[in-house]
């Protein structure tokens, strides 16, 4: 008798790093959407600045699509408090219930999937991946974009963006036998019309995302989509565009490599 047999290949493990990139970080949510959808396995998580905002949702077990609809609410835009310049522009009301949608777990360490949240540490001038440690806090300090938020204090140590200092942390990483796909926000294309406020920005992301390239080479995937040039970082209604766009690239991602 012939082996009726199937082969049935193996799911794809994964470490994913995720940059930031403010309101674009629905990209992320669109992508890893995808990826579960079409069995990837999530092993590790690594983010700065709204990858760590991603980054906890998820390992936290938080669903991509509800999490979106959680950003695109009201509620969620009224944390959000002027601040009369003081350390800041703006300030985020982190006893919000909100938060408790977004991040259901207090540790980083509880979560599911292996976390890493990047911080950038003002006074020591280091980065610093958390792998435990107050989740709501420490991804509020990975989000502080100075000067739109105030660094946060954190057991002496006053921290910022993570950002900052690793756009795309893949450094946490490298230490789990997974292959890493690295997810790219900023990536930061000469603009095509040069004003001052074009080539301030170009400037600015050149000098954040300095490390880039090697963050780029530890990647065994490195995903920048030039479409991202035109959503805005700083603006809600860009968020269901961000989403879209993050499942295309992924579909096609899969497509390739599953």
């Amino acid at each position: 008798m012939g082996d009726n047999s199937t082969t049935t290949k193996a799911p794809l493990e994964i470490s994913l790093a995720l940059s930031g990139g403010a309101a674009r970080g629905a990209f992320h949510l669109g992508f890893i959407k995808v990826l579960q959808d079409r069995g990837v396995i999530i092993r590790a998580l690594s983010g700065s600045s709204a990858g760590a905002m991603a980054s906890a949702a998820i390992a936290s077990g938080v669903d991509p699509k509800e999490l979106l609809e959680l950003l695109k609410s009201k509620k969620f835009r009224r944390v959000f408090r002027f601040n009369w310049f003081r350390k800041s522009f703006l300030r985020v009301e982190k006893s919000a219930a909100i938060f408790e949608e977004i991040f259901p777990l207090k540790d980083i360490s509880e979560s599911a999937i292996k976390l890493y949240i990047c911080v950038s540490d003002l006074q020591a001038n280091k980065v610093f991946y958390y792998d435990r440690g107050d989740a709501k806090t420490l991804i509020k300090a990975s989000s502080a974009l100075v000067p739109i938020f105030a660094p946060v204090e954190y057991k002496g140590q006053l921290l910022a963006d993570g950002g900052i200092k690793d756009l795309l942390p893949t450094t946490p990483l490298k230490q789990h036998p997974y292959p890493i796909l690295g997810i790219n926000l900023v990536p930061n294309h000469f603009p095509k019309k040069q004003t001052i406020r074009s080539l301030s920005a170009y400037v600015l992301h050149t000098l954040i995302g300095c490390n880039i390239q090697k963050n780029k080479s530890e990647c065994t995937w490195y995903i920048a989509p030039a479409e991202l040039d035109s959503l805005r970082m700083l603006s809600f209604k860009d968020l269901d565009k961000a989403f879209a766009l993050g499942t295309t690239y992924a579909n096609s991602w899969c497509d390739t490599h599953l």
